[in-house]
């Protein structure tokens, strides 16, 4: 049996960090590939990144947003949800709340 999106995520997760006003935040992972989302007034997108010196090969982060069919990102949470049902929602003020995301 296969892992869901949610365990995949939490297993490689290193950090989460936001800025102060909640509206973006990037989430860290082993393989040195980040997700970042943005989430405020007119403006909404999640982006994949990959390890440093290889931007374009978006790792574990580029797997897992091609799973997300929803994000929220507020004061409250990042809730994430995958195809697969499963979710992750977690108060970011537990992962360093106004750090610079990037």
């Amino acid at each position: 049996m296969s892992m869901t999106s949610e365990k995949t995520l939490r297993k490689a997760l290193l950090t989460v960090v936001a800025n102060e006003n909640f509206t973006e935040a990037v989430m860290r992972f082993r393989d040195n590939s980040s997700l970042g989302f943005c989430h405020r007034v007119g403006e909404r997108w999640a982006k994949a990144v990959g390890p440093e010196q290889r931007e374009e090969e978006s790792g574990l982060a580029g797997v897992l947003l091609s799973a997300i069919t929803m994000f929220r990102l507020n004061s409250k949470h990042l809730d994430l949800q995958f195809e697969d049902g499963s979710r992750w929602d977690e108060a970011l003020q537990e992962f360093n709340p106004g750090d610079d995301p990037r």
